[in-house]
C-alpha cells in the first residue's frame, strides 16, 4: 500500500535561474494525498547537495516523485547539475526500495539513464516519461498509476508487488490519453524500470 509520497521540486523555468519557487507541485500532490490518506512531505532540490542531503536522512515516505527538468540525460537541477546516477553519495539502506517517479520529460527515452537512476536511487521500481511532458498530464498519469498501485495492494491485504502485468493493464487503461499532451504519439509515454 502507499503510505506516503515525498516530493523533491526544482526549478521550472531553466531560463530564469533565480526563480526558485515557481515550481510547485506540492500544490496538486498535498491535497491528493489528504484525499487518499496517504502522508506527504515536500522539498525543494537546487543542486546535488540537496539531493546527498535528503537522500541521507530517513524518508517514511514509500513513493518518491523528483518533478522538474529532464532529458534524455538525466534530471536537470537548478545550479545545473545533472543528477543521472554518476558521481554522487550512495543512498544509505534506510531509504532504499522505494517507488520513484521523475515527473519530468525525456528521462525514460533513455533506458540506459533510467536504469542507472534506478540503480542508484536502490529504488524498487522507477518510472519515467519517453517524451516531453506538461506538468499537467504529470499529475494526472501519476496519480492513476498510484491509485491503481494502491488498488492492488489493497486487494492484496497491502502484500504483493506491483508487477510489470499491472503496469500494462494501466498503460491499456490510460491509452486513450497519450495524445493529450502531444499530437501523434503511438506509444504509452509512461514507462516502468
Amino acid at each position: 500500500m502507499i503510505n506516503g509520497v515525498r516530493v523533491f521540486d526544482t526549478v521550472l523555468d531553466s531560463q530564469n535561474l533565480r526563480d526558485t519557487v515557481s515550481r510547485n507541485s506540492a500544490d496538486f500532490w498535498r491535497p491528493l494525498c489528504k484525499s487518499a490518506n496517504w502522508d506527504f512531505s515536500h522539498e525543494r532540490l537546487h543542486s546535488f547537495q540537496d539531493v546527498e542531503f535528503f537522500l541521507s536522512r530517513k524518508i517514511k515516505e514509500n513513493v518518491i516523485v523528483f518533478s522538474g527538468h529532464g532529458l534524455r540525460d538525466g534530471f536537470h537541477l537548478t545550479n545545473g547539475d545533472l543528477l543521472d546516477g554518476h558521481d554522487m553519495k550512495p543512498v544509505p539502506a534506510k531509504n532504499h526500495g522505494k517507488i520513484v517517479i521523475f515527473s519530468s520529460c525525456l528521462i525514460g527515452a533513455s533506458e540506459e539513464t533510467a536504469l542507472q537512476l534506478k540503480d542508484y536511487l536502490k529504488a524498487d521500481i522507477l518510472f519515467a516519461y519517453q517524451y516531453e511532458m506538461s506538468d499537467r498530464y504529470c499529475f494526472l498519469y501519476e496519480s492513476i498509476l498510484l491509485s491503481s498501485i494502491e488498488h492492488f495492494k489493497s486487494k492484496k491485504n497491502g502484500e504483493g508487488s506491483f508487477t510489470r502485468k499491472h503496469f500494462e493493464l494501466f498503460q491499456e487503461e490510460t491509452m486513450f490519453m497519450k495524445n493529450m499532451n502531444l499530437k501523434g504519439v503511438k506509444k504509452h509515454p509512461m514507462l516502468m524500470f
